[in-house]
């Protein structure tokens, strides 16, 4: 295939891009995000087309420009001199066409993909894994280790994918083998199934029985609960009429007792009336004083209430006046007695020359302590220097002993690394030797030869197998033809006895003698008959113990194949037991070797590293001593020091500490004091006024206060007055309240004649209550119940309905035990029915099983695997030959093993890749990679796409690779996808890729 020109309209960055291949090298460079790799995916998805972005991991809205509708890409390419052109469009909806020399060749998508496919002569993998060479693969090839360059290898020639189906297969089968299992373990249960079913039967026929036996017992106990009922419900109704009775009785009762008690109120009401009107006419002078004084001592308290707020106003000023006097005359005194009195005036004067003073003496004090501060750090110079000279010593012997521990750190380091890899070693050669000792006792307990044998025997049983079943097969068609042809005969004879004159099989007459003949003759062949099906009968015996026996024999296979696989699996696992501990036993000899150099005059190195350590943390206090010495003296600047402590002694002289702070508190002291002083006289000034505002407010009030106490004196002489009256009144209006209220209870105001004639009627009614009640009594002796008789006939009732009941309910138990064990017994034979079908579907799925593990071993990497690799190799390698003559090596064949392992061919022996010079290797990695994309297609490769292919590769790999393009004469077009510019010298065609605006712009120069 080789591209002639692809038109991208907004897809991806490219709303607009159209490119004109020609053959040779063409390089697209850009960088990276410019959109240059898109062309390619440009390319892809108009040959594969959905399928390709399902490939890439994208879909159709990741590749249309975003903020467009409608994405369309057309590719033309030219194969054995044809031209095609494919046009893929989406605009919601996706359309294909193919055009075949600038003519229609297929118009919908399924037939573009299908044409497709058939004009490359690969699929869509196959075209990634021929034509377009992937970013790195180069590299990989020269860098990844064998076992990892054979496993991309394979990946591209497609021999991993009957890897991976191998891999999913033994999926498939592990979840038959387990549905198979299933089901056995579902058929183990036939046993108990079956033993459950003759349980349930057994259980079922008691139950019917103890069923009859209740039966006949309800009907008996039904009749005695009928005769019991019946008297219950007679004395019932005696019960009714007694209840009904007694209700009444107890209602006549109630009311002759209420009667009875408003007859008593009444009389206790009257009394009371009788009372009352006697204390009121007794005492009526007396009650109107005593109203008379309440409402006068109403009306004075009322006036007292408006006056007691201003009443206590008053009491307060005058307290606060006394208050006022009392501190105004002691601020006076307090004044007096201070030695500024004179000078009251002048305090704020007086406080500013003071502070004034205080502040220069402050200062003189700063200087002192700054002066003590500097003496103390001129004395602590002098001692550092003196440090700094006694430690000089310690200090280059620490710095010596720090170089030599840091040199032999880093031996040590890899001298422990050694000692870690020699430990690890050990351990694991002795757990190979333990390992390799567990797997020949395994080995040793298996007699192979035996096995072998034994699974031969089977083979030969299995074809036996098929013989026998095949035999009973026939036998039992035979014998199903015996037994119609007996049926027959029995239909011949049936009809016989019973006909008259007339042969039942020709239709003509016969005569008695004739009947009896052809009787005898069937009866003759119907005996014959099961004498031959009682023979086939015994074959089928025979072959199905042989069959037994050959199927107990053929069990034992999957145990002998598992042995016969686990035996060559320990077999090959201990030649590679053996071939590790070899190969470990050289690298601890070679390790040993290593260590013996870290031995330095004897001592090995961690013990020349803990001397060094030793002696460096006996000094390493002084050496910390010495640094911290000179780091001060660094930071110290003693002429400054010096010259400072002349400015101060100037400034400071006649003064010390001490006296300066003395004179500070005498100030100090003096402040205060005549701050309190203005203290004082502001308080005073304050009070003077209050005293003056609170006197005006007293006289102001003065008139009310008197007033108020006026009327305090005359309220507590009515009072005085009440309290004699008090008992009187209340008596007499408790008397009051008493007529008021029997007045307003029985609403009348002549209550005492009302009360008199009530009193009348209520006798009469309690008469007529008494005679009622007499009546009631007579009628309940008529009765005669007793409550005694009828709770015995009521225990009888109920233990009759009781024993029902109990009866009923074992029978419905019984019954509902009968419909379950019916159920049961049905569920199991369901149960022995579906595992009668288990039976079957485990044949079928055991031969499946063994079916798919044949068809599994074709898959694996002994099977159809390594028939591709021995099938490839050959090709790759005349086509690797092909390609690496090209470049005028001076080697003479390139061999490909069948690990795909590349040994070249010198007049100086066989070489590895790795003994190659840096071009060499390339040259050999990129005659492979084409060499695989001509075995995948099948004839020479006309076009190569390589994407990033000095990826991975240093600068000096990347020139040699470059040199390597210009040699290329057999793929006449060649596509390099790059952002290195190295790439353009040896370009044919330059296609530039920029973006502007997040649209990709290209530029072709030839």
């Amino acid at each position: 295939m080789i591209l002639k020109e692809i038109k991208m309209n907004n897809f991806k960055s490219h709303e607009n891009t159209r490119i004109t291949f020609d053959e040779g090298i063409i390089a697209i460079i850009g960088e990276n995000g410019s959109g240059k790799s898109s062309i390619f995916e440009a390319v892809f998805f108009a040959l594969f087309g959905a399928d390709a972005l399902r490939r890439m991991g994208l879909s159709y809205d990741e590749v249309i420009t975003k903020g467009k509708k409608v994405m369309s890409v057309e590719l033309e390419f030219k194969i054995n001199g044809v031209k095609y052109r494919v046009v893929r469009e989406y605009d919601g909806r996706s359309s294909a066409k193919l055009y075949k020399n600038g003519k229609p060749y297929a118009t919908t998508i399924s037939e573009v993909n299908k044409a497709i496919n058939e004009i490359l002569g690969v699929d869509r993998d196959m075209f990634l894994n021929s034509i377009y060479i992937k970013q790195g693969e180069i590299a990989n090839l020269l860098n990844l280790p064998p076992h990892e360059r054979k496993e991309l290898i394979g990946k591209l020639l497609g021999i991993d994918d009957f890897e991976k189906c191998y891999q999913k297969m033994k999926d498939v089968i592990d979840e038959y083998k387990r549905q198979l299992e299933g089901i056995k373990g579902y058929l183990s249960n036939r046993e108990e199934y079956e033993k459950e079913l003759n349980n349930k039967i057994s259980d079922l026929e008691k139950k019917e029985k103890e069923l009859k036996i209740l039966k006949e017992k309800l009907d008996k106990v039904r009749e005695e609960f009928k005769i019991a009922e019946k008297t219950f419900e007679e004395w019932n109704n005696k019960k009714s009429l007694y209840e009904k009775l007694i209700g009444k009785l107890e209602e006549r009762k109630k009311a002759l007792e209420l009667e009875n008690n408003k007859l008593k109120n009444l009389k206790y009401d009257l009394d009371a009336v009788i009372e009352a009107e006697n204390t009121l006419n007794r005492y009526r002078e007396e009650f109107e004083e005593y109203k008379s004084l309440s409402d006068k001592i109403k009306t004075v308290e009322d006036r007292l209430g408006e006056l007691s707020p201003i009443y206590e106003e008053y009491l307060k000023l005058s307290n606060t006046l006394k208050n006022l006097e009392n501190d105004i005359n002691s601020l006076k005194e307090t004044i007096e007695k201070s030695k500024y009195r004179d000078r009251v005036n002048e305090l704020d004067k007086l406080l500013e020359e003071i502070n004034n003073k205080i502040k220069n003496l402050e200062k003189i004090k700063d200087h002192l302590i700054e002066l003590d501060n500097l003496y103390t750090k001129l004395n602590e110079i002098e001692k550092y220097k003196k440090t700094a000279d006694e430690l000089r010593a310690y200090y280059d012997k620490y710095k010596q002993l720090d170089e030599a521990l840091e040199k032999y750190n880093k031996m040590m380091l890899n001298y422990a690394k050694l000692l870690q890899s020699k430990k690890s070693l050990e351990s694991n050669i002795e757990s190979l030797k333990s390992e390799i000792r567990n797997i020949k006792d395994e080995l040793g307990k298996i007699n192979i030869d035996e096995v072998k044998k034994a699974l031969e025997d089977i083979d030969k049983k299995k074809i036996e197998l098929e013989t026998l079943q095949k035999q009973k097969e026939d036998i039992k068609q035979k014998i199903g033809e015996i037994n119609n042809e007996i049926n027959r005969i029995k239909k011949v004879l049936n009809e016989l006895k019973d006909v008259e004159g007339r042969c039942p099989l020709c239709k003509t007459p016969i005569d008695d003698i004739k009947k009896q003949e052809l009787i005898n003759s069937h009866k003759s062949q119907l005996n014959s008959k099961y004498k031959e099906l009682e023979e086939l009968n015994k074959k089928i015996n025979e072959i199905d113990k042989k069959i037994i026996e050959i199927n107990k024999i053929i069990r034992r296979e999957k145990e002998l194949r598992e042995l016969e696989t686990k035996y060559y699996e320990k077999l090959k696992t201990l030649q590679n037991l053996k071939s590790k501990l070899e190969e470990l036993e050289n690298t601890l000899i070679d390790i040993e070797n290593q260590l013996k150099s870290y031995i330095i005059d004897g001592k090995p190195v961690n013990e020349i590293v803990d001397e060094i350590k030793k002696q460096l943390n006996e000094i390493e206090d002084k050496y910390n001593k010495y640094i911290s010495a000179i780091d001060y003296l660094k930071n110290a600047d003693e002429d400054k020091i010096r010259k400072r402590i002349k400015e101060l002694e100037d400034v400071v002289k006649g003064w010390d500490k001490d006296k300066c702070i003395e004179e500070i508190n005498k100030l100090r002291e003096e402040e205060k004091e005549i701050i309190n002083l203005k203290d004082k006289v502001t308080q005073l000034k304050s009070k003077e006024l209050k005293f003056k505002e609170v006197e005006n407010k007293m006289l102001s009030k003065l008139g009310l206060y008197k007033e108020y106490i006026s009327l305090k004196d005359a309220v507590d002489k009515y009072k005085a007055k009440l309290y004699e009256l008090e008992e009187i009144y209340k008596k007499c209006n408790s008397a009051e309240v008493t007529l008021n209220n029997l007045r307003k209870e029985y609403g009348v105001d002549d209550i005492k004649s009302y009360l008199n004639d009530m009193i009348v009627k209520v006798n009469e009614n309690i008469k007529d209550i008494e005679e009622r009640i007499s009546y009631i009594k007579q009628k309940l002796d008529e009765i005669n119940y007793s409550e005694d008789k009828y709770r015995e006939i009521e225990e009888e009732f109920k233990k009759k309905q009781e024993e029902l009941n109990i009866i009923e309910r074992e029978l419905k138990v019984v019954e509902n035990s009968i419909e379950y064990l019916k159920e049961e017994i049905e569920k199991i034979k369901e149960k022995l029915q579906s595992l009668s079908e288990l039976e079957k579907e485990k044949v079928k799925l055991e031969r499946f099983v063994e079916y798919l593990t044949k068809i599994r071993k074709l898959f694996g990497k002994d099977g159809f695997q390594r028939y591709l690799r021995r099938k490839y190799i050959p090709i790759i390698q005349r086509h690797l030959n092909e390609a690496f003559n090209e470049f005028d090596l001076p080697y003479s064949f390139v061999e490909l093993t069948e690990d795909f392992d590349v040994k070249v061919h010198s007049p100086n022996g066989i070489l590895t890749i790795d003994n190659l010079s840096g071009g060499e290797q390339i040259a050999v990695a990129l005659s492979l990679r084409l060499a695989i994309a001509n075995a995948l297609v099948g004839n020479r490769v006309e076009c190569i796409i390589l994407d990033e292919p000095t990826v991975y590769l240093d600068e000096n790999r990347r020139a040699k690779l470059a040199e390597i393009f210009k040699k290329i004469d057999n793929v006449p077009q060649m596509v390099i996808i790059t952002h290195h510019r190295e790439l353009e010298d040896v370009a044919d065609t330059i296609i530039n890729v920029t973006k502007e605006g997040g649209v990709s712009k290209v530029k072709t120069n030839e």
